[in-house]
């Protein structure tokens, strides 16, 4: 028995006294044009014995009352060999369930109830089956009830064609999963994107190496790198870092390699871009602990020049992309004062003023601009064999910054990073900079990181980002 309440929504088990109600909604023809066709004539005693039929493994049928009103039917049901086969979807040891459903009230459509509804059923599905996974096969014409789902959470991982008889036609229809796990990083879906978004492009294999807040990388073909996020813009967004990146290789004589788009989609919802890996090992500390004295010496050079090659490009092709830290930070203390910030205790309060204080004081915002990378860190750095550095990547935090932005990672003392007496060097190479106001510039960053991690989620209603309590 199922019997489950989230707000003004309800998900009960049918009962016999509910076969009047689907009766009702399976002779509506709008409701009929989505579910199971206008050509069907469906009686009371049909539906009877349609919806009481025995299935090979577990099936839940489900009405959804809103505010005390039935307003649809669903069935939850776990996969057997036949739907498997069905559904082209491959049997592992994983838990499954398949799901459809519909709103038979016809005015309570639209109004995010269906999605709702799903949520409720992923959990229920959770706690209760200990699911994996749990599919649907919505027809392709269907936009409304496919977007409602993809709002609860489900990707299209491939297309059914001819899957469905409906209305006397074989209906394509789109698999759509929902994973627990990994959903975001579901690599079937982002298969099929890839395919479905560059018609030239075969995935033969997929895997994921790495993620962050919002954006997600997979190696394909063991020779692509495709990077997606879910939303894109100006500032964050994979069109500045694709823009950058076509300045620089058009503009940067050193033979390090950096990323070269071949593949780009962008879109106010959805951003990708993919790029010929660069072969090599990154840099760390344990790396670099074995290396020679020569080999430092060298890895140090090729930094600072690779450094020094790019801040003093002429980079008024690419203004649009300047980066104001200080007014940054001015702007996340502002939202932080108009939101959560009367719920910090009085040592976080005076940690944030005491900082606030100190950047208004600086001077070091007032010195050069140029185009930094902004996240050179270790990680971003690539080593061939003989520890020489070939490739630097990842500059989707590259734009028009303070000079001193790009060493910051190399000045810190971590157990990621190589160390200060690393970064010092490598700004002694450099040259014609000033060293003690890197030194400043990398502490005060490394002040605000707990405001910084706060602010973002603020920003994106990260609950468990905004509770963070520990300032250093």
């Amino acid at each position: 028995m199922m019997d489950i309440v989230y707000d003004d929504l309800r998900v009960r088990t049918l009962k016999q006294e509910d076969f009047p109600l689907l009766h009702k909604w399976l002779t509506n023809e709008r409701v009929l044009e989505f579910y199971g066709g206008r050509d069907k004539k469906y009686t009371l005693e049909t539906i009877k014995a349609h919806y009481t039929e025995n299935w090979k493994d577990e099936v839940i049928r489900v009405i959804v009352e809103y505010l005390g009103k039935p307003i649809g039917y669903g069935q939850i049901y776990k996969m057997y060999d036949e739907l498997y086969r069905d559904y082209h979807y491959p049997k592992t040891n994983e838990i499954v369930y398949g799901m459809d459903q519909f709103i038979g009230e016809v005015e309570y459509w639209s109004k995010g109830i269906g999605t709702k509804y799903i949520k409720m059923i992923f959990d229920f599905l959770k706690k209760e089956r200990n699911a994996d996974a749990v599919i649907l096969d919505p027809h392709q014409n269907n936009i409304r009830a496919i977007k409602s789902y993809q709002k609860a959470g489900f990707r299209i991982i491939e297309d059914l064609p001819e899957h469905e008889l409906h209305e006397g036609k074989k209906e394509d229809c789109y698999l759509m999963e929902y994973r627990y796990e990994d959903n975001a990083t579901n690599v079937k879906a982002m298969k099929y994107l890839l395919e479905h978004t560059f018609t030239d492009l075969k995935v033969a294999t997929i895997k994921v190496i790495g993620s962050g807040y919002d954006s997600i990388a997979y190696l394909v073909n063991e020779e692509y790198i495709f990077k997606t996020k879910i939303s894109a813009n100006q500032k964050k967004g994979y069109a500045k870092e694709k823009a950058i990146l076509d300045f620089l290789n058009k503009n940067l004589t050193s033979s390090i390699r950096i990323p070269k788009i071949d593949y780009c989609y962008i879109t106010e919802e959805l951003s990708i871009i993919g790029y010929k890996k660069i072969n090599g090992k990154f840099l760390n500390p344990e790396m670099y602990e074995k290396m020679s004295l020569q080999e430092k010496l060298d890895l140090e050079k090729d930094i600072a020049e690779f450094l020094r090659e790019m801040h003093n490009l002429d980079y008024s092709e690419i203004k649009e992309f300047t980066i104001d830290n200080k007014q940054n930070v001015l702007e996340e203390y502002q939202l932080l004062k108009e939101t959560i910030y009367d719920g910090f205790t009085d040592v976080q309060k005076q940690y944030i003023e005491n900082f606030m204080e100190r950047l208004n004081n600086t001077t070091i915002f007032n010195d050069k601009k140029c185009l930094c990378h902004n996240d050179f860190s270790c990680n971003h750095l690539l080593l061939d064999n003989k520890n020489k550095l070939i490739g630097v990547i990842d500059f989707g935090d590259a734009g028009i910054v303070d000079e001193y932005c790009d060493f910051i990672y190399l000045l810190e003392d971590s157990e990621e990073e190589i160390g200060s007496c690393f970064g010092e060097d490598i700004l002694k190479m450099y040259g014609n900079i000033n060293i003690e106001k890197a030194k400043e510039y990398q502490k005060i960053v490394e002040e605000y990181y707990p405001i910084e991690t706060i602010v973002y989620g603020v920003k994106n209603n990260r609950q468990d980002l905004k509770k963070i309590t520990h300032f250093t």
